[in-house]
């Protein structure tokens, strides 16, 4: 390969291995950089909606993910009382599937590995240098990198974001915390056996409960909520947080609600907690020969349940349009920016209204309301999803 040919990736998450696997098709010789030492073997769950799954197929990883997870394209909702009021199919939408982040993440690195690529650990970025004809990565341990492109996958925090749009380096802090865990075997789980094959949904007078299964050869359940915080705490400063700490916190906020809510929380050992944060819209996505995407550019609340989905489907539109004749790099970056940036955008904003919907206290009357007219949207919610799993344009 001539250097015109290198590609300089920042992040080793989830876009940053599935970009490199479509540029390398593209021709180009990646090169994948992680500032954490290791590989990420903590984190919980997540789904992976039908659009996200396409991009999977196209990368031959949809029936590995599938059979690691479980299948979550029917969503069930129920009242503060247990009732179900509202049920939603989207399976002719395609399918989505809930697994273990961990896991996602071992499956993607064994197919990088398998295409002869690599993530280089212990790889922090501290300035970029874009010639116009080529750009360098310098990191943190004295070394530098040089390609003819740099693709920045390094999530919400994108230390890339921050040298090439300096004002807009921080992300949106929500006023959320993202807590959750899994479920240890030995606890009774849903009596009702559809429950493993969903999504399921619990709604009381203010927020939300969801819990699900994260893999179907062995169940392994899961579940999540988001707490209001409004003092933004520092990732050290939630991890100091004892776990008993936080699930009482979880179980105040739950008392009272219909199982198998606090018999999950009550069992679970280790409660996960993290910040939310989005990204508000960018003035540009690239700059030079160096692109954002995923989380660096778009990053939003696992309310809206397409953050992986939306990195996968930026991932493969770059290397797809990269496999194709150019005029240049930049004008590459420019075509795929204005073909996600609007839906992107609207999914970032549509998850942070999920949230604000959350604080809203309802009383007796307003959850009778909400009851009674829930089945009357669901087909307006059920089409809203049906256009987001459609993909990128």
């Amino acid at each position: 390969m001539t250097q015109e040919h290198r590609a300089l990736v920042i992040g080793g998450g989830i876009a940053g291995p599935a970009v490199s696997l479509f540029l390398q098709r593209a021709g180009f010789a990646p090169r994948i950089f992680e500032a954490h030492p290791e590989p990420a073997t903590i984190g919980g769950g997540f789904q992976i909606a039908p659009n996200g799954m396409r991009v999977l197929a196209a990368l031959g990883l949809a029936e590995r993910i599938a059979a690691a997870g479980a299948p979550s394209s029917q969503f069930q909702f129920r009242n503060f009382y247990g009732r179900v009021i509202g049920n939603l199919d989207l399976r002719r939408s395609g399918f989505g599937v809930t697994i273990r982040r961990a896991d996602f993440h071992r499956i993607l690195l064994s197919k990088i590995t398998r295409r002869g690529l690599t993530v280089e650990y212990g790889k922090r970025l501290t300035a970029i240098e874009d010639s116009g004809k080529t750009v360098v990565a310098h990191f943190d341990d004295g070394t530098t990198a040089c390609g003819d492109m740099l693709v920045a996958a390094d999530g919400v925090a994108s230390r890339v974001r921050g040298l090439i749009l300096p004002h807009y380096a921080r992300p949106h802090y929500t006023g959320m915390l993202g807590v959750g865990g899994f479920v240890p075997s030995d606890v009774d789980l849903p009596s009702d056996h559809g429950a493993a094959h969903r999504l399921n949904f619990t709604v009381g007078p203010r927020l939300q409960f969801g819990h699900a299964t994260l893999s179907s050869s062995s169940p392994v359940w899961g579940w999540w909520c988001h707490l209001p915080q409004e003092a933004e705490l520092s990732r050290a400063e939630l991890q100091a947080i004892t776990d008993d700490e936080f699930r009482s916190r979880v179980l105040q906020a739950f008392r009272g609600w219909p199982a198998p809510v606090e018999d999950f929380v009550t069992a679970t050992k280790e409660i996960m907690r993290t910040a939310i944060y989005d990204v508000p819209p960018l003035p540009t996505w690239h700059m030079g020969r160096v692109m954002l995407i995923g989380d660096a550019a778009h990053a939003m609340s696992p309310a809206g349940g397409q953050g992986a989905s939306l990195a996968l489907e930026d991932a493969m539109a770059l290397g797809q349009r990269l496999a194709r004749p150019a005029s240049s790099i930049h004008a590459v970056f420019g075509e795929v920016e204005d073909r996600l940036r609007a839906r992107a955008e609207r999914m970032v904003a549509q998850a942070r209204q999920n949230d604000v919907r959350q604080l809203k206290e309802l009383g007796g009357f307003g959850q009778w309301m909400r009851d009674r007219l829930f089945p009357v949207f669901m087909p307006l919610v059920a089409r809203q999803l049906e256009r987001d799993y459609q993909g990128a344009p």
